[in-house]
């Protein structure tokens, strides 16, 4: 990665003076909006709330963990008063270490935050949540932060927003057109200057990234049409890909950058060692087998200069006994130590070709470690992000959830990858560059 000068006089990022240890303004680019919400105003708001969905919660945490933690119980004994609720809570609420590498978990858990979602007036605690949330912010010190909300939450949550809060629209994967003409609206209107982008987010599988292609140009479309109210374009993936091969996995990251995607969120694949999954057998669909093939034989040149060997008679003779097959069927793939190091080979060559876009990874330390498993500092994707030059931010996803802030997630990669404080600088400033806003062309660095 390019190590940048050493800061002037005392400007950092173009905002204001540096003080004291050189820590420079902080910019959380990746953030849920509900996934923000800390346990204490969780459960202050439970408490508050007459009807809540006890039974799907727990029939969905029974689903996942196998057993149902009294969390209702725990619920009601702060309602009377009991001091050692609050904990009791935190523990249930938090996605820690121990329910480490299962969506579903992480999943399960986060539902608690619409337990009491069917309210007759949801906009009352949607406006509660903001004002707790900013007020974490302020007591981290973030100075700008870009949350992920749904259209229908914009207006209550633009309603006393500070100056350093911009939002982007969360899209169903399945529809987003759906949603667009919506988002038009709300991006053309009063509140078009605090809506910076569209967002891509939940379950990733069944979902390619080549299935929004025409999608992606309509916001491009869109953005050259009204560039003073241009949405850049947030994606998920490469994040859970359980359904497919770790080749696949790559070549959606890849995929993804390559269709414009301003910022990758988390982008896994990409860059863990293949070496954490050790020796196993993947299955993936026939349709996903087919399109890797099509990548192979398209990327054939690079891939070979990689070092991953391409035989494109071989493949084009796979790919025509796969016509015959449903793009549903599925193909088992064996990973041996060979194939492990291949795969490191491809994630090299895809690196390269997404530093060529100029994609941004969003790089969520704890919520890597604890939604992929992710247990071995070593294996983390974001060594060989920073090795490759790929432009990365650090942020901290669903912060609420994992207890963590944005300085803590600075402070591991710092430490882990051994950058320290002026590894500490470069993040910071490629964030403030990275701002929504920033890289469609809205504002200058």
């Amino acid at each position: 990665m390019t190590t940048p000068a050493s800061p002037g006089p005392e400007i950092c990022c173009g905002v204001g003076p540096v003080t004291g240890s050189l820590r420079f303004v902080l910019a959380d680019l990746h953030l849920h909006f509900h996934g923000c919400v800390r346990p204490r105003e969780l459960l202050d708001h439970l408490a508050r709330s007459d009807r809540l969905l006890w039974d799907w919660y727990e029939s969905e945490m029974h689903a996942a963990y196998g057993v149902v933690p009294p969390t209702r119980q725990v619920v009601e004994r702060y309602r009377r008063g009991d001091a050692a609720a609050a904990a009791e809570f935190a523990e249930i609420f938090v996605f820690g270490e121990q329910d480490a590498g299962n969506f579903a978990r992480f999943q399960a858990k986060a539902n608690l935050l619409w337990v009491a979602a069917h309210q007759d007036d949801p906009s009352h605690h949607i406006a509660e949540f903001a004002t707790a949330i900013r007020a974490d912010h302020r007591r981290q010190g973030l100075a700008y932060a870009e949350l992920r909300v749904s259209a229908d939450m914009l207006a209550i949550v633009c309603d006393g927003g500070s100056a350093g809060e911009r939002f982007a629209i969360s899209l169903p994967r399945a529809d987003p057109w759906s949603e667009w003409d919506r988002v038009r609206e709300l991006a053309l209107g009063p509140l078009g200057h605090s809506l910076v982008g569209v967002d891509f987010g939940g379950v990733e599988e069944g979902h390619p990234p080549k299935d929004q292609a025409a999608f992606f140009a309509a916001v491009r479309d869109f953005n050259a049409a009204h560039p003073h109210r241009a949405l850049a374009i947030l994606y998920h993936v490469g994040e859970s890909f359980g359904d497919k091969s770790l080749e696949s996995a790559v070549r959606w990251v890849h995929e993804a950058a390559g269709l414009g995607v301003h910022r990758l969120g988390h982008g896994i694949a990409l860059g863990v060692e293949p070496a954490m999954f050790g020796l196993h057998t993947r299955t993936e669909s026939v349709a996903e087998r087919r399109d890797q093939i099509a990548y192979d034989l398209r990327h054939r040149d690079g891939l070979r200069a990689a070092g991953v060997p391409v035989d494109p008679v071989a493949l084009q003779d796979e790919q025509d006994r796969l016509v015959a097959l449903p793009g549903t069927a599925t193909v088992n793939v064996e990973y041996d130590g060979a194939r492990l190091a291949e795969v490191r080979r491809r994630q090299d060559y895809a690196m390269s070709r997404v530093r060529s876009t100029a994609a941004v990874l969003e790089v969520c330390p704890t919520s890597n470690r604890r939604v992929a498993g992710i247990s071995d500092p070593a294996h983390h994707p974001v060594h060989r992000f920073l090795a490759a030059g790929l432009p990365v931010v650090i942020s901290s996803d669903d912060p609420g959830i994992f207890d963590t802030t944005l300085d803590e997630e600075l402070d591991w990669v710092c430490e882990h990858t051994g950058g320290g404080e002026e590894l500490r600088r470069t993040l910071l400033r490629t964030a403030w560059r990275s701002r929504a806003e920033v890289l469609t062309g809205r504002l200058p660095e």
